[in-house]
């Protein structure tokens, strides 16, 4: 009689996945600024880096009215969860650029992103 050897399998050890962060420009209209950054707050993931007002400028908006600019910090796929946010609080808003913290830290003039 003839028998099969086997090895169960078991996975190796492997080190604990980092996060991978992701940071995203909004620009909306500085009268709803406040709205939107209270209800990004409620986001599970997301943290406001950055609001700064933006002087007029021939921005791609439906008015002339004053901007702000929220830098956003987003944790593993919030993106969708942010884009509800901002849509439900004002019909006038602007997604900018999506990069990693690397980048970003690079972008600020950090050398090294660790």
């Amino acid at each position: 009689m003839a028998y099969a050897a086997y090895k169960e399998f078991t996975p190796a050890a492997t080190a604990p996945r980092r996060p991978v962060f992701q940071v995203l420009d909004v620009t909306v209209p500085l009268a709803d600024a406040h709205g939107v950054r209270r209800a990004l707050l409620a986001c599970d993931g997301v943290d406001i880096l950055r609001c700064e007002p933006l002087p007029r400028s021939g921005a791609a908006c439906a008015s002339a009215a004053p901007r702000a600019r929220l830098t956003l910090h987003l944790a593993d796929c919030s993106f969708e969860e942010v884009a509800h946010q901002v849509l439900a609080c004002t019909h006038d808003g602007e997604f900018g650029r999506m990069a990693s913290w690397r980048d970003h830290l690079r972008h600020l003039g950090m050398p090294c992103g660790n």
